[in-house]
């Protein structure tokens, strides 16, 4: 059996479309179908109901889908660490991180790996939203904040330090908030995300705890740069990670709000499936990250 037919495969089974998928692997559709027919033909087996609008697994394509992926997965993992464990990277590396990070902090991090290994072709995925990355075929993903429990393995990469602020012209008009009581009072702005609503932002109290403060949003938006771009026309108090917002801060456009009362540090993590082998690829990627973070943290 052809590998390369396979992990095709599965990649039309998770977009659910021969054309996206053949789009996805610069292929014409017709190479795609073939690739999709020739592993049929191998299998003996339909693996896709085929019509004019829609592509649907068949019985026998859901069960070799779910126990397949693992498995070529791991073979070609292994294949990988055996054939070329010091040549040079090649093959895609894909990422997926937020928006704002991507193109605020990581961009000269991808950019630096890449000079590195220029026959590694890199498809950085930029979504403020968490994706699923088996489901998008993703290899990591940076993400920022509390972890949700998940299948996936993390990494951390880096403290996260964060704060509350505001525009002057917010603060003239509304007044600085003096206190975590106060801020209920404020007009906040806040973020979507898959999960809901950040209407809870946990602040340390007087007392030095962490305290979980709900705050009214007057403006959301599913876009962390959305907000940033909320606070500096004035419309309210907004939670940010200091790179977001630092050269703000420092010309004076943003104001820090309750300074005496930090936002609870996160961290920066680097997600990837939970798989038995890690492809070279990103083990030295992530190696990669690890050393650059930790030099800018030291």
């Amino acid at each position: 059996m052809n590998t390369e037919d396979f992990q095709f495969f599965i990649r039309v089974a998770d977009l659910g479309s021969i054309s996206k998928a053949a789009q996805d692997a610069n292929l014409s559709v017709s190479v795609a179908s073939q690739k999709l027919q020739r592993l049929e033909q191998n299998l003996q087996l339909r693996l896709f109901h085929r019509t004019t609008r829609k592509l649907i697994l068949t019985e026998e394509g859901k069960t070799l889908l779910e126990h397949g992926r693992g498995w070529i997965n791991d073979f070609v993992h292994l294949q990988e660490a055996l054939t070329s464990p010091n040549q040079a990277l090649s093959g895609t590396l894909r990422i997926s991180t937020s928006t704002t990070f991507g193109t605020k902090v990581f961009m000269p991090v991808i950019a630096e790996f890449a000079l590195l290994h220029p026959e590694l072709k890199i498809h950085l995925d930029l979504n403020d939203q968490n994706i699923d990355l088996i489901q998008q075929g993703m290899d990591l993903a940076i993400r920022i904040g509390q972890l949700k429990s998940s299948s996936l393995i993390a990494k951390r990469l880096s403290t996260n330090h964060r704060l509350l602020c505001a525009s002057p012209s917010y603060l003239e008009k509304y007044g600085q908030p003096q206190t975590l009581a106060d801020l209920k009072l404020h007009r906040c702005i806040l973020q979507q995300h898959g999960q809901g609503l950040t209407d809870h932002w946990y602040l340390v109290n007087a007392e030095g705890k962490v305290e979980q403060v709900h705050v009214e949003g007057y403006f959301a938006t599913n876009s962390g740069e959305g907000v940033r771009q909320a606070a500096l026309a004035g419309l309210g108090i907004s939670n940010h990670s200091i790179w977001h917002v630092s050269e703000d801060l420092a010309s004076g456009k943003l104001v820090q709000v309750l300074p005496d009362h930090p936002v609870e540090t996160t961290a920066i993590y680097a997600v990837f499936p939970h798989r038995e082998l890690i492809a070279p690829k990103v083990q030295r990627f992530l190696d990669y990250l690890v050393d650059y973070f930790q030099q800018r943290e030291s």
